[in-house]
């Protein structure tokens, strides 16, 4: 919370100097007067966009969007960015419905086949890099950079930001998988086109009522969670970070690791919902329940807790609130207990040791930061608070 106050009054306080600053342009000469309008128009563009991309910026995340069978990409537009649609797809424009979208910081392509880029930006300067093939280029908030290569080689490989786009910077990771050509097919169909995600109905309470009856059994009938089963809360969670964790769990993506205990309790009791449907009905029903307060059971130093946490409220949001754009559930509200096994799992590598944990993979830098025991606690007792 600290660095986004200090962020808004550095924000402000240029605005404010801007215009009661003492050094204004004064007359030297009487053929500057032209001159000077270009460089008020200049100030108040880029002033607009300086306090826009100070104050709303997204980051840490890399997706990707290809096209369909038609060969065209749809336009779309920040203004059409939500929870729904987090391609920002412009809804009346038909060439985008086969666009294929990939909300994954994992991008699959055919080997041997040359491939434009076209890169941009939600937030601020970004620098999209994969060292092997020596390719680097800015991505420019309002504008569209490109570049292209041609993989000439079956692997995975790094997609680095080599820009220093803000704190948690080094974790905005991403991978370059190149395939033959019928493993790529058999990837590019698993893939959800833009009308596909269009034509799911909305989750029923009503049917998730009777489906949500087994997980109750352990997470409690109000999803209140129940310490002694090892079932966290999940009243309050969003709805797409749910579906997404079931998704893993049905994967094998979670629950899969020796050492984590109750997620292979969890793993066989998501796959009793059949088909994306189920999921979304369990999920719809789980938001209709009131969200009960929870115990403090862990102990720690607030302040020094509050100083752990500004490196994670970069993207779990300044009051712990959770940011689906950034793919980071809320913490606030969440049993202390259950958290800290989380954090110890992403500390050891139990959790987000999956290939295709992607998100996992950036808490398990994240959470390992935090130096021991006591800043675990600390962070906890932070979070407890709020």
């Amino acid at each position: 919370m600290k660095l986004v106050i200090v962020l808004v009054l550095l924000v402000v306080g240029s605005v404010v100097f801007h215009f009661a600053s003492p050094w204004w342009f004064t007359p030297l000469a009487s053929n500057w007067g032209m001159i000077d309008t270009t460089i008020e128009i200049t100030f108040w563009i880029t002033g607009f966009v300086f306090v826009a991309v100070n104050l709303v910026g997204q980051q840490w995340q890399w997706s990707f969007r290809l096209p369909g069978e038609d060969g065209m990409l749809g336009t779309v537009d920040a203004r059409y960015i939500g929870p729904e649609n987090p391609f920002g797809m412009n809804p009346t424009d038909a060439n985008g419905l086969d666009d294929v979208l990939v909300d994954s910081n994992e991008l699959h392509l055919p080997l041997n086949r040359p491939v434009k880029v076209l890169l941009r930006s939600k937030d601020v300067l970004h620098d999209f890099a994969v060292p092997q093939f020596r390719v680097k280029m800015d991505l420019v908030p309002g504008l569209v950079s490109f570049l292209w290569f041609e993989p000439t080689r079956i692997g995975k490989f790094d997609i680095l930001c080599m820009e220093l786009c803000g704190i948690a910077h080094y974790t905005m990771r991403g991978y370059v998988v190149v395939d033959e050509q019928a493993d790529y097919d058999i990837w590019l169909a698993e893939q959800k086109t833009w009308a596909d995600t269009q034509g799911l109905a909305a989750g029923d309470a009503t049917q998730g009522k009777g489906l949500y009856a087994i997980c109750g059994s352990c997470h409690g009938q109000q999803g209140e969670g129940i310490a002694v089963m090892n079932a966290p809360r999940l009243a309050g969670l969003p709805a797409w970070y749910i579906e997404r964790q079931v998704n893993y769990y049905q994967q094998g993506i979670r629950g899969a690791h020796e050492d984590d205990t109750y997620g292979k309790q969890m793993a066989p009791m998501a796959n009793v919902l059949a088909g994306e449907m189920a999921i979304r009905h369990v999920t719809a029903y789980i938001d209709s329940l009131e969200v009960a307060p929870t115990d403090t059971t862990i102990s720690g130093d607030v302040d020094a807790g509050k100083n752990h946490y500004n490196t994670c409220g970069a993207c779990h949001g300044a009051k712990a609130q959770g940011n689906y754009a950034l793919n980071a559930p809320p913490l606030a509200g969440q049993q202390d207990w259950y958290l800290q096994r989380q954090l110890e799992n992403f500390r050891k590598g139990i959790r987000g040791a999956h290939k295709s944990d992607v998100y996992g993979h950036q808490m398990v830098l994240m959470a390992r930061t935090l130096q021991n025991e006591q800043s675990v606690n600390d962070l906890l007792a932070y979070l407890s608070s709020l």
